[in-house]
């Protein structure tokens, strides 16, 4: 039988160790997909206005540079001009190792729209949200589609 002593030391010990142990959260995941969120609007520069419409049916461009792969996936506007879809990432990533770098692209002209150019392309940057979610593909990662920039084309 161990002593009461040993016992207090031997909690100590655990007690002492314990940051040592990684949370499940802070292990590499392996991520499946990434689920784009946004909105498109009848703006100046397809960003956000109060007086400004979403866009409904604008085809969008999700492209991500995951580790060494490429991916693509497109993406038709919904009611009020949401982004609703998922990037499929047939290979996987482990979310806080790979590096992601995601862009949401408009090809201009936009037909419903006046506001917008009618040359180039608008691009926004895809913020990575850390969420995670459970979808078909297994483990998604959140992104929401920052601010649209207009990118000029020279013919």
């Amino acid at each position: 039988m161990a002593s009461p002593s040993s016992a207090a030391i031997f909690i100590l010990f655990l007690l002492s160790t314990a940051w040592l142990l990684p949370s499940e959260a802070q292990l590499p995941q392996l991520i499946k997909g990434i689920k784009v969120g946004g909105i498109l609007y009848c703006s100046p520069d397809g960003n956000y206005c109060p007086t400004c419409q979403g866009l409904v049916g604008v085809n969008v461009t999700i492209f991500c540079n995951i580790g060494s792969n490429n991916y693509t996936t497109y993406a038709l506007t919904g009611p009020d001009g949401i982004i609703d879809e998922v990037l499929d990432i047939v290979d996987g990533l482990l979310f806080g190792i790979t590096p992601i770098s995601c862009v949401a692209t408009v090809q201009l002209p936009v037909l419903n729209c006046a506001l917008l150019p009618t040359i180039g392309l608008l691009q926004a940057t895809l913020i990575i949200t850390g969420n995670l979610i459970s979808g078909l593909l297994g483990l998604l990662l959140k992104a929401v589609v920052g601010v649209f920039h207009l990118i000029s084309v020279i013919h």
